[in-house]
């Protein structure tokens, strides 16, 4: 519809990665702002934050969906081991912990743990933790670069993809799989989506790295007993929990751009957003309907500490694992390649997969910023 010429006057939800794709094809919602004085500190700080760009406002937030460590209880008891921690004051709760633990809930097929001698690698019939769904951006961005999730310098011209924090991020996952077992390969993870599930319905996998959209779309009916957690400090002492966000749009060649500003205003006023997010799976990005939010979202998942959940927000990655880099289409692809490099097996040493990766990062950077 854009290159048609027949651009739509308001646009959303969109994630983050939306925005960053199409970039320059959204209007500046400053103006309108500040017509108006539009009130927007009833939006938590971050969801805005999330949207601004030095030169561009691209629109109001909808909803963040924070993320968390989602947990198989019934893997725990098996095991013997003691919960995760939802205190986010728990420093011990730490990516060395996770490793530990991993190792213990990981099982081959006779039933010995990664942590035995007799631990057969060939043969793994329950994996201890994964998050193979994350995007190689958000998977890096929690061990806090400088940049967080963005492969770039501030001024976007010099690639920073194979920062020490980066390359930290990538050996630690590289040695959970091919080294101490506990997190599923490339096949394997492949293996356990074809079981018709995701990795916690599958029942192949005790802990789960994942954010609020999954909540609706894969823990209803389970067999077993789900529960969440904080997400972990890194090995810096940090913690990020990594956030997806929605928000609502107007192309810049829309025709009726105030009539858009009208509707999205609407859409994300306290009055609608509770009903919006509960389809999406959203935290709503306003602070005053919080109560209400929970309430309805307790009633969906009574089982569940949704503490985490509201708590996860105040750690959001900033800049973010999906915004704007120049060519961003491209820059995610060959990012999403190291992470392929490493899941196969092709090249299990993260320094050498992301000095090349930040090669060819730089080479991207390099032609866009001659072509400008």
């Amino acid at each position: 519809m854009f290159a048609g010429g027949n651009a739509p006057q308001l646009v959303g939800p969109n994630g983050v990665s939306t925005i960053a794709e199409f970039f320059d094809s959204w209007a500046d919602i400053t103006p309108f702002i500040e017509a108006e004085n539009f009130d927007t500190s009833d939006f938590y700080g971050p969801a805005v934050e999330l949207n601004q760009y030095p030169e561009i406002n691209t629109g109001l937030p909808l909803g963040l969906y924070p993320s968390f460590i989602l947990y198989n209880i019934d893997m725990f008891d098996a095991a013997g081991l003691d919960y995760p921690p939802s205190d986010f004051s728990d420093t011990s709760w730490n990516m060395d912990k996770i490793r530990e633990i991993g190792m213990k809930l990981t099982l081959d097929a006779n039933g010995n743990d990664a942590t035995s001698p007799d631990f057969d690698p060939e043969n793994i019939g329950q994996w201890g933790y994964g998050d193979q769904w994350s995007e190689m951006r958000a998977l890096l961005a929690r061990e806090g670069a400088p940049d967080v999730g963005r492969p770039t310098s501030a001024d976007y011209k010099t690639a920073t993809a194979n920062s020490p924090e980066n390359i930290m991020a990538l050996q630690w996952y590289s040695d959970g799989i091919w080294k101490d077992h506990f997190i599923p390969n490339a096949e394997q993870g492949d293996a356990m989506d074809a079981t018709g599930g995701s990795p916690i319905e599958s029942g192949l996998q005790a802990i789960f790295q994942t954010h609020t959209w999954y909540l609706t779309e894969s823990i209803v009916g389970l067999p077993f007993e789900v529960q969440l957690a904080a997400p972990p400090f890194n090995h810096k002492g940090e913690r990020i929990a990594v956030i997806d966000a929605d928000n609502f749009t107007m192309p810049k060649d829309a025709a009726h751009q105030q009539e858009a500003w009208e509707v999205m205003k609407w859409l994300t006023a306290p009055e609608q957003i509770v009903d919006v997010c509960l389809i999406y799976g959203c935290v709503p990005a306003r602070k005053s309907v919080q109560d209400s939010f929970r309430t309805a979202f307790q009633e969906r998942f009574p089982d569940l500490n949704l503490d985490v959940i509201f708590e996860s927000i105040e750690y959001l990655d900033i800049p973010n694992n999906e915004a704007w880099v120049p060519n961003w289409g491209r820059v995610n692809e060959i990012m999403e390649n190291a992470g392929g490099i490493i899941k196969t097996g092709t090249n299990i040493d993260a320094k050498s997969v992301l000095d090349e990766t930040n090669a060819e990062l730089q080479t991207v950077l390099d032609e866009y910023w001659a072509s400008q």
